[in-house]
Order: structure tokens, then C-alpha cells, then sequence
């Protein structure tokens, strides 16, 4: 067996065994919505899986060649499955989180078993040169992982999807095992049974659309209208009756039967409080409801909706359920969409806005965590023109009422000086939902902004009237957000504000969540 067969072997093989980790952390964290704990668990399963079978190989060593190839159609047939036994498992059994251990583990083993073997081969055919030789297949074998990491995240995740990767990644695996085998020019029973896995993972690729579809089947209840597997997230679109949901990363991101009680509440409880808005921008909100509630208002004459998914935001213009539902705000051409980060793009546009909305998923991930920081709440502030308003969602202030408090006390200390008013409106498919506004102080509060003062009332809901044509608020029942029901769980202490170098907006929203049984 010679060197670059060798060479290109181990190549390949660490291609397929990193994008093997990042599939299992991205299908993890899209089905249990913690991307740190799943990325974390998946890449310290394996390598201890590596671990594994790096010891196990030396059991392997009397019939190398053979050996890997064994060891690269078992790999296939688990790393190639490995998603569709992960959606399973969490679809139809309550021990995802163990299926997913032993999965990591398995695929560990298969992977850490390459090396040793490749290397033991090499010696086999009499090319013993003991550190030199495994330094450079390490080095190869570093250099393929490194073309993983670029491959996944840009080539093919966005382009096929994480199933679909999973089985090419498989189908890689085994014609490794087939080329071997026709170098070592040995013909057995493997050079079968790997060419009629090479055509199970070629039907499975094929027929993956189908597969997902009968997954997703079982994992919503409703009719699946739209999946997609994007680059950041996982989209699907539901439709059942007048009942259209969207779902991103399986998290329910509205429902067309009570959505207007939450962009509603969003979207007039700032505009309504600012004078004749003009300009205003709109974080998040991708899938155009939240811009059909701005487009009311005959003064506003440029709406910015900054998204990170060009997914969402295209299936918001394009998706007939969805830009009925929102209509059609995005053909307006009041609208200019950037896709985006939010972050990135408050620090470093020259706009100013009379009021920004900021309508993000909820801060369950570390990723999410610096758009609810002061230093996020600083810059949107600081891109308000005079007399300026901006709004936030603040996750349930029922069920994460800790998390909610949170958000109003790091709204406060990233825009001292201003007054906040929590606000909380029933939301059926969510529950009693918090959002946090932020409006300029009265005249002569300065520092100690933080009650209405004695024209609240003109400022709060009064600067601008509420326009026509909502289907759920009235003047008095906006105003009545503004006011907590009685049982309503209050900040038993004062909460810390959550920062850039300290989220604990992320820690208190799971410990708040880990209270509830879903």
C-alpha cells in the first residue's frame, strides 16, 4: 500500500468524521434549542468516542486494510442515519437526549478506529517510519478537518440540507472503503455488501425530501406546508384550516389565529407614543407581520426590517399563506429588507429612526444572548432621533417572569435617563407575553427617568393616534397592557442587567424554562 493512497484516505476520512461532530451539534441543538449544550455534548461524545476506538484499534491491527474498510461501512450506515434516527428518537420516544449520547459515542469510536488502522496498514506494507509517518498522516488528516469546518457551514448545509449531508458525507465513507479495496486488490464478500450500501445511500439521498416530510409529520401537528433547512435555522410552515404556523428551529414563531394580539401590542404601543414617526426599524420580524402593523400609519414613509435569514424573509414575500397574512408588507416600497445581523447592523449604520422595534426569537442561546445586552439596548438608543421610542419583546412574563425582568432592568441600564414600561398582552398560542418600551424621560426627570410622570398619559399611546384597521386592539385595550394583573410574578429581587461579557439573560430564561415541563 502506498503513501498517497494513504494520504488521500486519511483526507477524505477527516473530512467526514468533523462534519459527522457539526451535523450532530446542529441536529441537536435544532431539536432541543441549546446550541451551546448540544455543540458541547456532541464534540466531547466523539472525541471521547475517539478515544475509544483509537484504543480499540490496536485489537484491529492483524488485518488492517480489511478492518477499515468493515470500519467505513459501519460508519456510513450510522453517521448517514444519524439524523433521521435523532428526529426519530425525539418524535416518538421521551430518551432523545440518550439516543443521542450513544449516537455520538458510536460514531466516535468508528472514527477514532481510521488513523491507527491507516497507519498499521502502512506498516503492513513494510513503511515503518514510527513518528515521521504518523506526524504526516495527523497532518493530513488536520488539513481535511479544516476543509470540513469551511464546507459545512457554506457549501453543504445551505445546499443540501442536514439530512442530505449526512448521507453524502455516508456515500464519501464507503467509496473510501471501495477505493481501498481495489488497491489492495483484494476481492471479498465487502466489495459487495460496500457497492449495495453505496445504492441504499444513494435512495436514501434521493428520497430525503420524502423521509423529512414524514418526520416533520409526526413532530407537527398540524399538515407541514414549507420545510427548508436553511443556514442558520430549520423552517417549516404548518397550515391547518384558518391556522398557519411558522416555525423556526421548531419554536413556534406565530399562529395567523391570535398573532395580531402580539404584533399588534409590539408595533402601536411604540408608534403610538411617538409623534408622527417617520422612519422607523423593525430587528427581526422576517416574516413581514410586523411591518403590515407599521405600514398603518400615513406618516411613515421608510420602514428598514433587518433579519438574519434571506429564508425568512423570502418565503415572507414569496409563500402565499405568509404575505396574504402580512400583506404583501414587503412589495411595499416604503420597505427595504437587509439581511443581516441586528447587531452588526445598529453598529454600524448611519440611520436614526423615530422608533425601532425589535421583534427576536427569545434569548435560549448564547448566539441570541447579546441582542438582549446593554450594550445592544446603547446603540438602538443611541440611533433614536429626538423624541424617539423603542420596543422589545421580553419573552413570557408569565412563564419566564425572571427572564422578563431581566429584560426591562438591561433596557434601563442601556438607555439610562429613559423611562421603561413593561407591557404584557395574552397571547393564546404563547401564553401572557411581555414586551419592554422605552420612551424619552418628562421634562426634568433626567437620571431618575423611570415612572411616566405627570403626562404619562399623553406620551404613553397619545402622541399619535392608533390607526385603522386592527383586528385585536382598541385605544383602551392597548392602554391596558401597560397594566400588570394582580396574580402577575414580579421580580422578587432586583435583576441584574445581562451584558456582552456576562449573559445572564440566557442562564435566567433556561432556569425560568426548566421550571415547566415543555
Amino acid at each position: 500500500m502506498d503513501k498517497p493512497t494513504v494520504f488521500a484516505a486519511a483526507l477524505l476520512v477527516a473530512v467526514g468524521g468533523i462534519i459527522y461532530e457539526l451535523i450532530l451539534g446542529t441536529a441537536a441543538s435544532y431539536l432541543f434549542g441549546d446550541s451551546v449544550v448540544a455543540f458541547s455534548v456532541a464534540t466531547g461524545l466523539t472525541l471521547f468516542g475517539m478515544g475509544i476506538g483509537s484504543l480499540l484499534a490496536t485489537r484491529l491491527a492483524t488485518n488492517p486494510g480489511l478492518n477499515f474498510v468493515r470500519n467505513e461501512v459501519a460508519l456510513a450506515l450510522l453517521g448517514g442515519s444519524s439524523v433521521l434516527i435523532l428526529y426519530a428518537a425525539f418524535s416518538l420516544t421521551q430518551v432523545y437526549w440518550l439516543v443521542f449520547v450513544l449516537l455520538s459515542l458510536a460514531i466516535g469510536v468508528g472514527i477514532g478506529v481510521e488513523i491507527p488502522l491507516l497507519v498499521a496498514l502502512l506498516k503492513e506494507h513494510g513503511r515503518d517510519e514510527s513518528v515521521g509517518l504518523l506526524s504526516k498522516v495527523l497532518a493530513v488528516d488536520y488539513f481535511g478537518a479544516l476543509a470540513a469546518s469551511l464546507l459545512f457551514p457554506f457549501v453543504m448545509l445551505p445546499y443540501l440540507g442536514l439530512m442530505r449531508t449526512a448521507y453524502a458525507v455516508a456515500l464519501l465513507n464507503v467509496l473510501v472503503a471501495v477505493f481501498m479495496l481495489r488497491r489492495m486488490g483484494r476481492r471479498t464478500r465487502w466489495t459487495w455488501f460496500s457497492w449495495v450500501t453505496v445504492v441504499f445511500l444513494v435512495v436514501c439521498f434521493a428520497a430525503s425530501s420524502v423521509i423529512e416530510g414524514a418526520i416533520n409529520t409526526r413532530l407537527y401537528q398540524d399538515p407541514v406546508v414549507h420545510y427548508e433547512s436553511t443556514s442558520y435555522q430549520k423552517l417549516v410552515l404548518t397550515s391547518f384550516g384558518d391556522d398557519v404556523r411558522l416555525y423556526l428551529s421548531d419554536q413556534l414563531q406565530f399562529s395567523s389565529v391570535d398573532e395580531a394580539r402580539y404584533h399588534e401590542t409590539l408595533a402601536h404601543a411604540a408608534l403610538t407614543s411617538v409623534a408622527a414617526p417617520a422612519s422607523v426599524a423593525i430587528l427581526g420580524g422576517g416574516d413581514g407581520l410586523l411591518a403590515r402593523e407599521v405600514l398603518r400609519y400615513p406618516s411613515v414613509q421608510e420602514v428598514t426590517v433587518v433579519d438574519l435569514d434571506p429564508a425568512v424573509t423570502e418565503l415572507a414575500r414569496t409563500d402565499r399563506l405568509v404575505s396574504e397574512l402580512n400583506e404583501h408588507s414587503f412589495d411595499d416600497p416604503r420597505v427595504t429588507v437587509v439581511n443581516g445581523d441586528g447587531f452588526r447592523f445598529m453598529d454600524t449604520t448611519d440611520q436614526t429612526f423615530d422608533a425601532v422595534l425589535i421583534d427576536l426569537v427569545d434569548p435560549s442561546n448564547e448566539r441570541i444572548a447579546k441582542l438582549y445586552s446593554t450594550e445592544f439596548y446603547a446603540m438602538v438608543a443611541n440611533h433614536l432621533r429626538p423624541g424617539g421610542v423603542y420596543a422589545t419583546q421580553a419573552t413570557s412574563s408569565y412563564f419566564t417572569p425572571n427572564a422578563y425582568w431581566q429584560v426591562a432592568a438591561t433596557v434601563r441600564a442601556g438607555s439610562p435617563g429613559r423611562t421603561v414600561v413593561p407591557l404584557s398582552v395574552n397571547v393564546p398560542s404563547f401564553g401572557e407575553w411581555g414586551f419592554v418600551l422605552s420612551l424619552p424621560a418628562a421634562p426634568g426627570q433626567g437620571e431618575a427617568a423611570g415612572s411616566l410622570g405627570p403626562d404619562g398619559g399623553a406620551r404613553l399611546f397619545g402622541a399619535t393616534p392608533l390607526p385603522e384597521g386592527l383586528r385585536f386592539h382598541t385605544l383602551d385595550s392597548l392602554r391596558a397592557t401597560a397594566t400588570l394583573a394582580g396574580d402577575h410574578p414580579g421580580p422578587e429581587v432586583e435583576m441584574k442587567p445581562s451584558t456582552l461579557l456576562s449573559p445572564l439573560i440566557y442562564r435566567t430564561y433556561q432556569q425560568d424554562m426548566s421550571r415547566w415541563r415543555y
